[in-house]
């Protein structure tokens, strides 16, 4: 339910329908503003550090900063359905590793698997395990300042994990 405004002939406004989670778990469901002209739509682009949320019935808009927000959530309508099963893949299954594609500037690509877990996001490098046991690396540090192009080409599974979970008397 993407909303356009017409304002002057070189502008656009536009507007989407935001549930904004805060950290302390309050809610505030709202439109969200941004001038097309001079922000790019999302995504790709990260959004401002400061939203402007404005009420759907009102004129008001508040101010929201992004650093005390759990997660903006651009929705289709401001009802939730409590029922809904949400659709969740690898659900029974540790995906603890990833299959990446790394870039850099001079065109080499190298590929491997990370670990699945917060400190791909946070820290400053990524540790990738080539793919290749017949070449002469076997553990990459790659500078995340280095990356021109970052792509998760898949999942990486264990054996061992699969084996287990095939092995549950519910799958028996």
């Amino acid at each position: 339910m993407t909303k356009q405004e017409s304002v002057p002939a070189d502008r656009m406004i536009q507007n989407e329908l935001v549930v904004v989670h805060r950290m302390d778990g309050t809610l505030s469901r709202g439109i969200l503003e941004w001038d097309t002209t001079t922000k790019q739509v999302v995504p790709p682009a990260p959004l401002p550090d400061v939203l402007h949320i404005r009420c759907e019935n009102q004129d008001e808009c508040s101010l929201v900063q992004v650093s005390e927000t759990k997660a903006v959530f651009l929705v289709k309508r401001h009802e939730g359905a409590f029922d809904h099963d949400e659709v969740k893949f690898f659900s029974d299954v540790a995906a603890t590793d990833l299959w990446i594609r790394i870039q850099f500037a001079d065109g080499e690509v190298v590929e491997g698997r990370t670990k699945n877990n917060a400190r791909l996001l946070f820290d400053s490098g990524i540790w990738l395990r080539p793919f290749d046991s017949t070449g002469n690396n076997v553990l990459v540090y790659v500078p995340k300042c280095s990356v021109v192009e970052f792509h998760v080409m898949g999942v990486a599974v264990h054996r061992a994990v699969v084996r287990q979970n095939h092995e549950r008397p519910e799958n028996v």
